[in-house]
């Protein structure tokens, strides 16, 4: 039986587990609001109501909108152009972006194990992640985020595999585009070269920090030819800086603790360290000779990794202000070190299974698949979350009408996430008792 066919029950599971995962909300109307919010200023920018480097939110909520860089807004505005204003635009932009990153974690999956047809490991290692599957359909700046801050690593991989030098500046403006998508939190590639040259005996270490350097010197010079060629772009990202991540980043609390991204991170990897510590232990156990699972490759690639997701993650201490999504770029790391850590076990298990438990394997996948899209199909027509939110915006809009402001108390005006539904579905703004009278 060949390889390709002693994988697909794999590939099955895991496509069958996604339709599972997102049943409830990847055919459904709802969103959580800053994807919500998210969606209404790249429709805005679509149909001419603000612009890259001047998104526009609300009449009366960040009608100057600074408050992250505007690559992905743009990018999604795309998306507006091409297929109008619909519900599922931005749903369908969320999953696109879900998928770019699962296929860049394959093709880096690739390059440090020249198999593609095991990428199917990582990937499920990354699923299982509760994390992954909720933001796949909840449109976060971080998804795309995630896109840049992969292909960075891959063409930094292919870069020293053909030891060419453009790999690295090709790098660098991924790092830039994964800056421009959602801030300083994409840029913790920038130590992937130490930590690939730390590993890798065939280079001497004191490449690494060089080519880090190099990458910094790039970005920077990327960034001065942008602020030259775009006039506006030099104002926008002084004030993210000053709003954002100055004022928001060191004063405004959103975590009880510095330590709260730790252990949100630590239940997003229970389910894929308990899978592969089983392994592992079985691994151990196994009466077969243990020079059999002697990789030294994969040993060092599971270090490299497991520290770049650290690397993503520990910095976002140093703020107070922290969500468990702000890691979700780094997650795809952790899946590829567990990934390579068992892989030698799979490797020797797998082939030995008979074509017959196979084939029962394969159906049993198959099953999960038809299970996921059946439960997708039952859901058309549902409320993913905020129902009783979306329709009360949307009879509201049929009595007022669309491009309009309407007062609210001061109660309601700080409710977020009315602020994005109503701009969504009826480009309507609110505005608070006081400020409207005024």
């Amino acid at each position: 039986m060949s390889a390709r066919s002693n994988n697909t029950p794999f590939w099955l599971l895991l496509i069958g587990l996604f339709l599972i995962l997102v049943s409830k909300s990847l055919l459904t109307e709802g969103m959580f609001f800053d994807g919500v919010t998210y969606a209404s200023i790249s429709r805005n920018m679509a149909e001419g109501q603000g612009t890259f480097w001047n998104p526009h939110y609300t009449q009366t909520l960040y009608p100057e909108f600074r408050q992250h860089p505007p690559l992905a807004l743009g990018m999604e505005a795309l998306a507006f152009k091409a297929f109008g204003d619909h519900w599922w635009v931005e749903k369908a932009y969320s999953v696109l972006m879900f998928l770019l990153s699962g296929l860049f974690i394959a093709l880096i999956w690739k390059r440090t194990t020249n198999n593609l047809r095991w990428a199917w490991l990582p990937l499920l290692f990354w699923l299982v992640m509760p994390l992954v599957s909720w933001s796949a359909t909840n449109n976060l700046l971080e998804n795309t985020m995630s896109v840049f801050v992969l292909l960075s690593v891959y063409l930094m991989i292919v870069g020293y595999q053909r030891h060419h030098k453009i790999w690295l500046f090709l790098s660098a403006f991924a790092l830039l585009l994964a800056f421009l998508s959602k801030g300083f939190t994409g840029l913790f590639p920038l130590v992937f070269p130490i930590l690939y040259c730390a590993f890798d005996q065939k280079r001497k270490w004191i490449q690494g920090p060089i080519d880090s350097l190099i990458l910094l010197v790039s970005i920077a010079v990327f960034i001065g030819i942008m602020f030259l060629v775009c006039p506006g772009s030099f104002g926008y990202i002084k004030d993210y800086i000053r709003l954002q991540v100055i004022g928001g980043g060191l004063y405004e609390a959103t975590a009880s603790s510095r330590f709260y991204i730790v252990f949100a991170l630590l239940q997003q990897l229970i389910i894929p360290l308990v899978l592969a510590l089983v392994l592992v232990i079985c691994k151990t156990k196994s009466k077969v000779n243990s020079k059999v699972f002697e990789f030294p490759l994969d040993k060092a690639w599971f270090y490299v990794f497991l520290i770049m997701g650290l690397v993503g993650v520990l910095p976002i201490m140093v703020s107070v202000k922290q969500r468990d999504f702000y890691m979700l770029a780094a997650l795809p790391f952790f899946a590829l070190a567990c990934g390579h850590i068992t892989l030698s076990m799979l490797t020797l298990w797998l082939p030995k299974i008979t074509p017959k438990v196979r084939g029962c394997m394969t159906l049993g996948a198959g099953c999960v698949v038809l299970l996921g899209l059946v439960l997708n199909v039952i859901h058309i027509g549902k409320y993913g979350r905020d129902e009783a939110l979306i329709k009360e915006v949307k009879q509201r809009i049929e009595e007022v009408g669309e491009n309009s402001i309407i007062e609210v108390s001061q109660e309601e005006y700080t409710q977020w996430a009315k602020h994005a539904y109503y701009m969504r579905y009826g480009k309507i703004s609110l505005s608070p008792t006081e400020q409207l009278n005024n």
